[in-house]
């Protein structure tokens, strides 16, 4: 079996940050060309060739979005959604559903963790995903969540590049961590 470089993206922002950012505004244009830019740097500079996106609305699934249009310059890359759980889209608008299915249209691989949900299946889609990953994108800006992915990550030799989307005008500040 071929072995990937692989990058994964986790969010914790909360839901309605992600619903209030106007998707015309100047700030999220530049948040969306900086995530591009991120992951042109994985794909060229780390040979990364896989990503892994846990398909939550937000930051995971512009993420996802991001790769997909990545694909037309660099077609070898590929794309997994980790689903937590069978219905997790089961309480989104309607809106927030045919986005999600119109991103699962065009994924390479689709992991089912679990068919019910359970207080920890986030956790463990998580896990799943940093488990996989070389690299880890981390969309927070609490502290007690960077530490605690940091400090796993680096149990367990990963790199993790933070970024708070809330500093400096919505343009992330990137830091790698080993």
């Amino acid at each position: 079996m071929k072995k990937f470089k692989t990058c994964c993206f986790i969010d914790y922002y909360p839901q309605d940050y992600f619903m209030d950012l106007d998707v015309k505004s100047s700030n999220f244009i530049k948040l969306k060309s900086r995530l591009k830019e991120t992951m042109t740097i994985l794909i060229e500079d780390f040979s990364v060739t896989h990503f892994i996106s846990g398909m939550e609305f937000g930051l995971e699934q512009l993420s996802a979005e991001i790769v997909l249009d990545l694909k037309t310059k660099f077609p070898s890359i590929t794309l997994e959604g980790a689903i937590p759980y069978e219905n997790q889209v089961i309480n989104w608008t309607e809106s927030q559903r045919d986005k999600y299915y119109s991103i699962m249209q065009k994924i390479d691989n689709e992991v089912l963790l679990q068919y019910h949900y359970s207080y920890d299946c986030m956790r463990k889609r998580n896990l799943y995903m940093m488990n996989k990953s070389k690299f880890i994108i981390l969309y927070t800006n609490n502290t007690n969540k960077i530490d605690n992915i940091n400090e796993y990550a680096k149990s367990i030799g990963k790199f993790v590049i933070n970024m708070d989307i809330e500093t400096s005008n919505i343009i992330p500040r990137i830091k790698i961590f080993r």
